[in-house]
């Protein structure tokens, strides 16, 4: 599964170290909760981080530090100010990928949950598909991190027995209700 660019437009918000809980019924994170039926896929993409240091502040710095530099009495302060901008362009040419968990939904926008763990968010992926192509009931916690994006919870069949006094459920715990 190779990963799509993400090309973020202004109805995409990133969410950062949030939780996902997801019932064949809702979708749920931070305030926001969507009908599961109006979520019509997740999809992985690598996210562009925005730079670290602008490059219009690394510019101007550059060439405060040319004009120094050609200066006798400021020579060694236009020398560093020039080092300080390569540091700046170093900084923000080698930051680490971040990869994103993608919810599409029938309005068409849907945030975007940021991790550099792209292992991890491949599997949760596949396992969200079948989620979404199997009729079983079930609940999933998607924890994401920066560092990482796992999946808790358990997806099975739900299981009622009993009369109409006595009605329990079984998904992934007990449930029992008295009438």
């Amino acid at each position: 599964m190779a990963p799509n660019n993400i090309l973020q437009n202004n109805t995409d918000p990133i969410k950062r170290n949030e939780s996902i809980y997801i019932t064949k019924k809702t979708v749920r994170f931070g305030s926001d909760v969507y009908q599961f039926r109006n979520v019509t896929g997740f999809g992985v993409a690598e996210f562009k981080p925005a730079n670290i240091i602008p490059i219009k502040f690394i510019l101007i710095i550059f060439v405060i530090g040319l004009i120094f530099g050609n200066i006798p009495d400021t020579r060694s302060w236009g020398i560093t100010i020039v080092l300080f901008s390569l540091f700046g362009i170093i900084l923000n040419t080698f930051q680490p990928n971040q990869y994103g968990l993608k919810l599409y939904l029938n309005s068409g926008g849907g945030p975007i949950f940021l991790t550099r763990d792209m292992e991890g968010l491949k599997k949760v992926v596949q396992n969200l598909y079948k989620f979404m192509d199997s009729d079983k009931e079930g609940s999933y916690i998607v924890n994401v991190q920066d560092s990482s994006i796992r999946i808790d919870g358990s997806v099975g069949g739900s299981v009622i027995k009993g009369d109409a006094e006595n009605v329990s459920s079984h998904v992934g715990g007990d449930v029992s209700r008295k009438g």
